[in-house]
């Protein structure tokens, strides 16, 4: 269900952006007929680039993840160097479009273009649909048990339910509870669980505000640990990682031990 929504948050996005490129006419188009025929002309040209882009953004993502290496400057570098045989592609089944754009010469261009659009449009659908759940979550979700807890009536130390763990809920239904362990990946936060992990779009610090009254720490600027987590009988090792309970280890900043061991978090 999330990922037809932010499809038709896609598609839904390409409308304006083939407004806004029929009416500026780039590579000569201005030229070729009307206003609402060039937007047409465009629209049809972009939703093709976006059938070959779409699925190389994904192809790229899943590379970011399994390597680790930096998710932004390698999906940015990735889709540029895609341009070039997507240009080959778009010459081979697209001839009478080609022939609009000038040839090769302003095909190249152009399968640029739309790599960058197709970037941005998916990254616009991803904070929208982010929006859209935090809006859920704030005007129509239930709020009871969580003012609760606030407030006191709820003791930090009692066991919280994982269904009401607001976190949980932006989940499917497959993740494998309870949520270990939060890791922040650029405007992601990877949310661990006891088989597996879900990459989601929000900062870590709304990721956390979300888990309300489970007991964890920060570890690091970029993870967030729950308490009952920790392997049983783990220390802090000369690498400053926090063995899990599911097989991962959680770093721990230099500046942070004597805070989690002060807590009681971290045995002295």
């Amino acid at each position: 269900m999330k990922r037809l929504r932010r499809v038709l948050l896609e598609l839904w996005a390409m409308l304006p952006v083939a407004a806004v490129v029929g009416f500026l006419g780039p590579f000569g188009t201005y030229l070729s007929g009307d206003f609402l025929l060039r937007a047409g002309r465009w629209w049809i040209m972009l939703m093709g680039a976006y059938i070959l882009a779409r699925p190389t953004l994904i192809a790229w993502r899943a590379i970011a993840r399994a390597t680790r290496l930096p998710r932004g400057s390698l999906v940015f570098w990735g889709m540029v160097a895609s341009s070039f045989p997507m240009a080959l592609i778009w010459r081979l089944v697209g001839r009478d479009e080609v022939r609009l754009l000038g040839g090769y010469a302003g095909l190249l261009p152009f399968t640029l273009l739309c790599c960058l659009l197709v970037m941005t449009i998916a990254w616009w659908a991803e904070r929208a649909d982010a929006h859209l759940l935090r809006y859920y979550d704030e005007h129509m979700g239930p709020t009871t048990v969580f003012a609760s807890a606030r407030e006191g009536a709820v003791p930090m130390d009692a066991p919280v339910k994982e269904a009401d763990v607001r976190l949980h809920r932006r989940l499917s239904p497959a993740f494998a509870g309870p949520i270990v362990a939060l890791e922040s990946e650029d405007h992601y936060v990877r949310v661990h669980g006891q088989r597996g992990s879900e990459l989601i779009l929000m900062r870590l610090r709304d990721a956390i505000a979300e888990m309300d009254d489970v007991p964890g720490a920060q570890t690091h600027r970029s993870w967030w640990v729950a308490r009952a987590a920790i392997a049983d009988g783990a220390g802090l090792g000369k690498s400053r990682e926090i063995p899990l309970n599911n097989g991962l280890s959680a770093p721990v900043a230099r500046d942070s031990v004597d805070r989690l061991r002060q807590s009681g978090f971290l045995p002295d």
